[in-house]
């Protein structure tokens, strides 16, 4: 009888052992995945929505193609860089006419959107059910190459932009890796002086307020990166 407080300490200890070792899951079960990243590069094509500006003459929504660097630098953290184009046309206004006659077609012009910025993310150094979901920061230059000034002295020109969106990686396991971004891309448009000019029109294509102006535009991309280093 002494014994009996002895065994059955014994066996709640065992059986709490036991039970501890079944929390969890195993390793080849476990929804996780370690990553070892390092550089990886790829390409991307999607869709760009332009944002509509005071005036009207952004260029228009287009589908772009590009390439993507991603490198991890440390932790969650991933140092990322995007380059893509399109070509696409804008409207053109000419100040001379009045406003119901003003608007007189489209220009074509190409647009390039060069970025970099910092990716991280939320799940660590580790994907969940092969799925890596990345929050980013980025600035970066927007412009506007064989995109002339049109008859009012209006071209796209070169010009800041800063970004901001979410991914998603699809990690394969193997060199070769998918993903999905949605990043929102601001830019300013600098109108000429011209559009304060009333010599067509007693209204000015632009009587009023800055001749700066801000536009959200919307990139949707999905792509494919291979590793650079093993």
């Amino acid at each position: 009888m002494k014994r009996s407080p002895i065994a059955i300490t014994l066996l709640l200890s065992c059986s709490t052992v036991l039970a501890a070792q079944t929390v969890g899951s195993l390793p080849d079960q476990s929804p996780f995945l370690d990553l070892h990243d390092n550089m990886r590069i790829g390409v991307v094509a999607g869709w760009l929505a332009t944002g509509h500006d005071v005036v009207g003459v952004n260029p228009k929504s287009a589908p772009i193609v590009g390439l993507r660097y991603d490198w991890a630098i440390g932790g969650p953290v991933f140092l990322t860089s995007s380059l893509f184009a399109t070509s696409t046309t804008r409207a053109v206004f000419d100040y001379t006419k009045s406003a119901a006659t003003r608007d007189i077609g489209n220009q074509t012009t190409g647009l390039f959107v060069f970025n970099v910025g910092l990716a991280m993310s939320l799940t660590g150094e580790r994907s969940w059910h092969h799925l890596q979901p990345l929050v980013n920061l980025g600035v970066g230059i927007a412009t506007g190459p064989g995109d002339k000034q049109d008859i009012s002295g209006y071209g796209f020109g070169n010009q800041f932009s800063f970004s901001y969106g979410f991914g998603v990686r699809y990690v394969t396991g193997k060199n070769l890796e998918f993903r999905a971004d949605l990043n929102q891309y601001w830019w300013q448009l600098k109108y000429p002086q011209n559009y304060r000019s009333t010599q067509g029109d007693a209204v000015a294509i632009k009587p009023t307020g800055s001749l700066d102006s801000y536009t959200a535009n919307t990139a949707l991309t999905i792509g494919a990166t291979i590793r650079l280093f093993r």
